[in-house]
């Protein structure tokens, strides 16, 4: 009986970590990175020289990055600039979870906008670095304001790095 007890522990400790993202993802998120700011220089700085081009679709989402958001985040739902989204936190009807505003793709990386809804709608940046269809480097931050353009999001991030709560809270989510 003893041992049932201890068996009982165990799972309910261990159980619900399981249930938690990135679980098999062949990309795992550094937070501690992502939060400190570690590898925005570098995104930046190619995001200023690398020639980009700018996309208003979502099917320009390349198939690896989409599948890796979609580990990442448990599902990664994104609809196009015009179309609706799960803005609220009340659901009326099944729509996507995300609403893109930008996508912008060079080489090896892949800038885009989008907001997500809840107890107030907030617009998320996302910088990829990939290679040979693997992403190698990703970060991540938030704000309130609708970035739609290159220079839109340059410009938020240089005002606001260094601010308390600027780019991210302390919680890093798709």
């Amino acid at each position: 009986m003893k041992n049932f007890k201890n068996i009982v522990i165990v799972l309910f400790l261990v159980l619900p970590f399981l249930g938690m993202g990135q679980q098999g993802c062949k990309f795992s998120l550094d937070t501690t990175s992502i939060l400190l700011n570690k590898t925005l220089d570098n995104f930046l700085l190619k995001l200023q020289s690398d020639s980009f081009i700018t996309f208003n679709d979502k099917k320009a989402i390349p198939g690896f990055v989409k599948n890796q958001l979609n580990c990442l985040s448990g599902d990664f739902s994104i609809a196009n600039p015009d179309q609706q989204y799960q803005a609220g936190c009340v659901v009326i009807k099944k729509l996507p979870g995300r609403k893109l505003l930008y996508l912008a793709k060079s080489n090896d990386m892949l800038i885009m906008t989008y907001l997500t809804g809840g107890w107030g709608v907030s617009t998320h940046i996302l910088f990829i670095k990939f290679t040979c269809n693997k992403i190698i480097d990703l970060w991540t931050g938030v704000c309130l304001k609708d970035l739609k353009s290159k220079t839109d999001i340059l410009t938020y991030i240089k005002e606001h790095r260094n601010k308390e709560w600027g780019l991210n809270s302390n919680l890093v989510y798709l």
